[in-house]
């Protein structure tokens, strides 16, 4: 989205409500700004961003609020939860990537901060930042308004939200006193650094995976479609997508699961029969956990849309900069884009039943669980493997940080965690309280998700 000189005249008729915190303004309904703070058209996390702060001369992430940032996140979680074709797998690729771009919007402007590229597989080099005075949140909205407009080209009107949070946030910015050609400049430069993160974006393998016929294969221990909901296999050709650390889909491999049998009594059956057992002794308590934690596409912007949303809670309680917030969203979106990929490739190579349809053939054939079973094979459990990947990196970035969740959906309400990894365990829990996997898939996810983690703060250098 290239700045006009149209667009820069327009700027440059709003003079700069920063010196006079009195002012009141509008341009069609999108900013409102006053002494308290200011409030987008969105809804977003712009409310209450400190004005002189924002207008620092040095133009320095390092002393910028990170709500810019978290405006963008809050927005794209609306858009994938509003999409019509959101998948655990593509969410957690669409954070990953809006959070790549704004973290190399920032990284150059920043002391402390160094590129992704040359650590990302295949990301090449990127537009050099211009001469001249830049300002990084708008280069931040050029870049991910070009990256977004690409993820969400071809799936829900809600994309528009976006195409309102840009404008809001170029408003803030002259509302903030910068100057029209600095917004100008930087927005083409982010505009310039999207097309090429756009370009390595596409090449990833993501279009290979759609529009193909996937025929299950058939067999006694084998997945099928479950019910109530009977849906067609998810993402069945992830495999096939490009990692971001790892060195292949594949290199983390978890256990292998106890060996299928069908004989009552068998460890197959006593992993099966302790979901069912579990799920008809439920507690109020035990459903709201599952309830909390359940992220389904259409109710949530999806497991690692939560994982994204506790990312930005905690950035916010802790007050944390621009640079150290893109560094945050970056480190973590990484770890799940990765671990779901894993997490998926091993899914549909094991292939195995869903308890829901175990239990229905060989102990109760009227038995339901309280969360829907999703279309996709059992082993391992995603949101096992995502949890305990993200809790790993933001331990490793926070230590065990007590922090508050609030879920998205209000009447699930708010919850406190004395640390990252009791979080990650509560959300692995909360799938056999669901219903939808054995004990054996919980654990080996965490312990999946346990070894990713690593790797991604290894191989993943954000500091200079």
């Amino acid at each position: 989205m290239k700045m006009t000189k149209t667009d820069v005249s327009r700027l440059n008729r709003f003079p700069m409500a920063a010196s006079d915190p009195t002012v009141q303004w509008s341009r069609r309904s999108f900013l409102r700004l006053t002494g308290a703070g200011v409030v987008g058209i969105a809804g977003s996390a712009v409310t209450g961003w400190p004005i002189a702060w924002a207008a620092d001369s040095a133009h320095d992430p390092e002393l910028f609020p990170g709500e810019a940032a978290h405006a963008w996140l809050n927005e794209v979680y609306n858009v994938v939860w509003g999409a019509n074709d959101s998948t655990p797998t593509n969410a957690a690729r669409i954070y990953c990537y809006l959070s790549v771009a704004m973290y190399e919007s920032v990284a150059p402007s920043s002391s402390s901060l160094r590129s992704l590229v040359g650590q990302l597989t295949g990301l090449p080099p990127l537009p050099q930042t211009p001469p001249g005075r830049i300002d990084p949140s708008c280069v931040l909205a050029g870049a991910a308004r070009e990256v977004t407009d690409h993820l969400f080209r071809s799936s829900n009107p809600q994309e528009d939200r976006l195409a309102l949070l840009y404008l809001d946030q170029i408003y803030l910015r002259r509302a903030a006193g910068v100057p029209a050609g600095v917004v100008s400049a930087s927005l083409d430069h982010g505009a310039r650094l999207g097309r090429a993160l756009v370009a390595w974006i596409a090449a990833d393998g993501y279009a290979g995976t759609l529009g193909r016929t996937y025929t299950a294969p058939v067999g006694e221990s084998l997945w099928r479609p479950s019910p109530p909901n009977f849906g067609t296999a998810i993402s069945p050709y992830w495999s096939e997508v490009r990692p971001m650390v790892l060195r292949s889909a594949d290199e983390v491999t978890p256990v292998a699961h106890v060996p299928y049998s069908a004989s009552a009594g068998s460890p197959f059956w006593q992993q099966a029969n302790t979901t069912y057992q579990t799920g008809l002794a439920l507690t109020q308590s035990q459903r709201e956990t599952a309830m909390f934690w359940r992220d389904n596409p259409h109710t949530s912007g999806l497991p690692s849309g939560h994982w994204m949303q506790i990312v930005r809670q905690v950035c916010e309680q802790q007050q944390l900069s621009l640079a150290r917030s893109v560094e945050t969203y970056a480190r973590v979106g990484v770890a799940l884009h990765d671990a779901f990929l894993n997490c998926w490739t091993w899914k549909y190579r094991y292939n195995l039943i869903r308890p829901v349809d175990y239990v229905r053939r060989y102990i109760n054939p009227n038995w339901l669980t309280w969360v829907a079973t999703p279309p996709f094979p059992e082993y391992t459990s995603g949101h096992s493997v995502a949890s305990a990947a993200a809790a790993h990196v933001l331990t490793n970035l926070f230590g065990d940080l007590a922090f508050t969740d609030q879920n998205a959906i209000p009447e699930w309400g708010t919850r406190q965690f004395g640390s990252f990894r009791a979080a990650a365990q509560e959300a692995a829990t909360s799938r056999l309280h669901g219903g939808i996997h054995y004990p054996m898939a919980i654990e080996a996810g965490l312990d999946q998700g346990a070894a990713i983690g690593p790797l991604v703060v290894a191989r993943l250098q954000t500091r200079r």
